[in-house]
This record gives structure tokens, sequence and C-alpha cells, in this order.
């Protein structure tokens, strides 16, 4: 007799059934209005990867990235697709492969359906309220949400003691996002060699497929890992400084900088890792178990180290900078809300545990956690673009205006040349995204490779900055006056301008005004002259 059996068909549709429960709980807290805050980002850059005559001769899109496999596969969903629809059929691929990832990792440690779907919901608490450098998993459609979901698969298997094809699985993660999977097997190589080291055993020859799995992670790492270090080089070391002080000083210092992140958010990641070692010492102890503690204590590590590495920056700012760019601390702000997550379920489902650490009756005690995130997921209701429900403001949108933003770029889809080039407002994210129109720069869209990020500080310098500083810049390049609209305009083409009607010296600005829509005007600006400054 072939085929599955009952119990077997069963097992798989209850497993199929949870990870819908666990993509629906994720969804919960991440279904923002699109685009969120980096879909403006990660799309137009998909979309013009995989048809670059849209949006031709954006500075921002024609710059190197990273992150070519997410390109390679979401770009011809993004190029078929409205970039709308492409965001959510991406959202929600993107929750179902966290949700699968989640639940792989999850069971070996959390033994029952409920308490799997409740450390769903603590993680998800978790990932939005104890990050110390602001990492997230659950939000808009991007690589690192597809690369999260190869790590918590990964660490499925390392937790089932299968080091080899954990190995696999952070290799794959690293091919589509090098930072992400890159931490995660250095994490899974320091759990590995502690594991070891603490059995003491011998080393084992890996079996032709283990082999296999080991060689394969390392060529689909060095598939993303290459070109990611590959954006330093061909410039000389002055620009490369020049470009590390930008993206870990001035750019990205609340990812990557510990002296500037909050205080509130240092101590809460420092609870977190508290809480979650007195729950673990409290849950019931198992091989499984000790394998995800050893992992956490690695991602721990890594970030101990990234300490290191900022306190030397005021002694060695180059050297320091050019490592911070890698994100010292991204992987623990994931490990530690999934580890306390994992440790909170089971020590919930675990009678005497329970019992111990709290006092109540565990069902008292199970009544009590279900019923806080339950209100929990009540409160994350209110930003759901429901059907009938006023329209709610996409977070990509939080520096402008949000209806007047949208009204105005609607507006120059509709009525301005394909080829045409925009002076936008300096806040403004989703410009490109809503217009299918290049601009000269946006604060948001800052590039990756060394040359095109010193040269994203001179655009941005010269459209909204008074001196030769990102301190006190203006919102908008019509508040510099009418030269320096023409100089920008001559020196980087471009054709077209949306300024706030608030704008300083809005009157002096150069040009025709096409449109306003009380908020913000489009002007059409004069062609260069031979006199204009470039």
């Amino acid at each position: 007799m072939t085929g599955e059996s009952e119990p077997d068909r069963g097992a798989k549709a209850r497993a199929i059934l949870e990870i819908a429960a666990v993509a629906i709980v994720f969804a919960a807290a991440a279904a923002w209005p699109v685009p969120d805050v980096n879909e403006a980002v990660y799309l137009t850059k998909a979309r013009h990867a995989a048809a670059p005559a849209w949006a031709a001769g954006d500075f921002f899109l024609e710059t190197p990235d990273a992150h070519g496999v997410f390109y390679l596969l979401v770009g011809p969903l993004a190029a078929a697709l409205p970039l709308e629809q492409a965001a959510w059929v991406g959202r929600v691929l993107g929750w179902l492969a966290v949700a699968s990832g989640f639940r792989h990792a999850i069971v070996p440690v959390v033994a029952t359906a409920w308490g799997r779907i409740i450390a769903a919901a603590v993680f998800s608490l978790a990932l939005g309220h104890t990050t110390m450098a602001g990492e997230w998993v659950l939000g808009g459609c991007e690589a690192k949400v597809f690369a999260w979901a190869l790590v918590l698969g990964g660490m499925g298997e390392w937790l089932r003691g299968r080091f080899a094809t954990a190995w696999l699985g952070c290799g794959a993660a690293a091919a589509w996002h090098p930072i992400v999977g890159g931490w995660a097997l250095v994490a899974l190589l320091l759990a590995g060699l502690s594991q070891w080291w603490q059995r003491s055993k011998p080393w084992r020859v890996p079996s032709a497929w283990q082999a296999a799995a080991l060689v394969g992670g390392v060529a689909l790492a060095v598939a993303g890992v290459i070109p990611a270090l590959g954006l330093s080089a061909g410039v000389d070391a002055a620009t490369r400084a020049a470009a590390a002080k930008i993206y870990v000083v001035e750019r990205l210092g609340h990812h990557l900088l510990l002296r500037t992140f909050a205080e509130a958010f240092v101590a809460r990641h420092l609870l977190a890792v508290a809480v979650w070692w007195i729950l673990d010492r409290l849950a019931p102890p198992s091989a499984a178990r000790r394998r995800l503690t050893a992992f956490t204590l690695g991602a721990l590590a890594i970030s101990a180290a990234g300490v290191v590495v900022s306190l030397l920056e005021l002694a060695a700012p180059t050297a320091a900078r050019g490592l911070l760019r890698f994100y010292w601390f991204r992987l623990a702000d994931v490990i530690v809300p999934l580890a306390l997550a994992a440790a909170v379920a089971a020590v919930l489902e675990h009678d005497a545990s329970s019992a111990r650490a709290f006092g109540l009756a565990p069902r008292l005690l199970r009544l009590a956690v279900a019923g806080l995130l339950a209100l929990d997921l009540a409160a994350q209701s209110a930003h759901w673009p429901l059907p009938g429900r006023p329209a709610l403001a996409a977070r990509a949108d939080a520096r402008v205006d949000p209806a007047g933003w949208a009204d105005i770029c609607l507006w120059v889809r509709s009525h301005t040349p394909a080829d045409a080039c925009f002076l936008t407002p300096r806040g403004s994210a989703t410009f490109t995204w809503r217009t299918d129109r290049r601009e000269v720069v946006s604060w948001k869209n800052s590039p990756q490779d060394a040359a095109a990020l010193v040269a994203w500080r001179g655009r941005i310098i010269d459209c909204f900055a008074p001196r030769a500083s990102l301190a006190g810049m203006e919102q908008s390049t019509a508040a510099l006056g009418p030269d320096r609209v023409r100089l920008v305009a001559a020196r980087y083409g471009a054709t077209h301008a949306i300024v706030p009607l608030d704008a300083p010296r809005l009157a002096e600005m150069p040009g025709e005004k096409l449109h306003d829509n009380g908020i913000y005007a489009v002007y059409r600006l004069p062609p260069p002259s031979a006199s204009d400054p470039r």
C-alpha cells in the first residue's frame, strides 16, 4: 500500500493550519497601509531592475545594490503588477514564509499548538518593543523578510541537531540578504563550537549529504556576500572612509552606532535579555532548548563585539566606522525576542514551571496572557487599511502631508512628461513610487555603494543645505533661493519641482507654476542657460 497514512495527512493539515494562524498573527502586526517604510525603496528598485526603461535615469534606482536575489525573483512581480498590488502579494508571501520558518524553529522547544500560537504573538509583540537597534522582521516587502524566514528555518534544523542543513538554510539567507544571513552563520558556528566543546566528543567526518550541505551553504553565502563587499571596491581609501562616515554617522546611526541609540531602547533590550534568561532557567530543560540558548548567546556575543567596535570609534573612527557598517546589533534584535517568546510559551504550557514562576493556577495564567495578547491585537487593528475605513496614511509618507502629497503626485503622473526629472521636498520618500518619474535625490533613498553614497550626500547638500553640512537643512530647495534652484537644476538635469506652498522664498521660485492643490505646487523649471553654474 502506498501513499500517506491518515495520521500523516492529519499532521500535515494541522501544521498548515498552524502556519496560517501564525501568519495571521504576524499580518495583524504588519498590515500597514502601502507603501510601508522600505517598500518604496525596495520595490521601485526591483521594478527598475526588471524593467530598466521604467524611471530610466533616476540617480538612486541606477546605483549598485547588494540584494540581487531579491531583485531577480521579485522584480518580475513588481514590473507585472501595480506597485501597490505587488506590495500586498509580496507581504503575504513574506508573512507565510516567516510563519513557516517560525513554526519550524519553535516546534522543538514548544510542544503544543496553542503554545506556539502564544509564542508567535509574544514574538510579534517583542519585535516591536524590545529591539535596541530598530531591527524588524514583520513589515513590508523587502529582501530581509525572506532572509529572516530562511534563518528561522535554519534555526529549526539546528534545534533538531542538524548542523549541516542549518548551515545550508542560513547560507541561503545570506544569498537573499548578506547581513542577516551572514551574522546567522556566525552565530550558528559559535553555537556549534560551544556545543561540541561542552560534549567533548571527537570530531566526526560528515556524511556525503552533510558535506554537500556545508559546501552549499558556503556557496550561497558567497553569492550574497561578495556583491555586498564589492560595493566598496574600485574607490580610493578616502572615498571609502567618507562613505563609511556618511552611512554610519550621518544616515543610519540609529541602527549602527551605539552612542546614538536611545537609552530607553538599550534598557528595554537588556531587560528582555534578563527576562529570557530567567524564564529559560524555569522552562523544562532539553537538548533543543540548550541549542537555542547557545544560538542566542552567539547572537549576543556578536552584539557585544559591536559594542566594543562602537567604543573604539572615538579613538580610531575610520576603522571603527568601516566595521560598523555591518549591523552588529541586528541579529540579537530578532533572536532575543524569539528566545523570549519560546521561553514564555514553554513556561506557560508546563504546569509546574508556570506555577513556580508566577504563583498562579496555570489555567488562569494562560487565560490572562491570552487576554493581554488579544488586547494588543485589538490595538494593532487601528492601522489596518480595511475597506470602508477612512484612508490611513502610509508610514512612508510620515514626513509629508499624506493626502496632499498623494494628490500632487497623481497630478504629476497624469500631466508631466514621462522623462521629467523632479526636485522634491526633503521629507518625501514615495515620489517615484507614486509618479513613475525620476527625482534628483531623496533622503530616504540612500545608495549602498561607496561612490554613489558620497555623490548622494553631495546632492543632498546641494538641494537642501545652506552650508556644506547635513545640520540645519531646509525642507525644500526653494527655501535656498532662485540661484540655488537654477544651479541644482543645471547640475542634475531637473526639469520640474514640487514645492510646499509654505516654503520660504516661494515667491522667488524660478519657472512656471503649473498646478497647486493648496499644499504643494508643481513648477516647470526654466531650461539651463550657458551662464548657469554646474
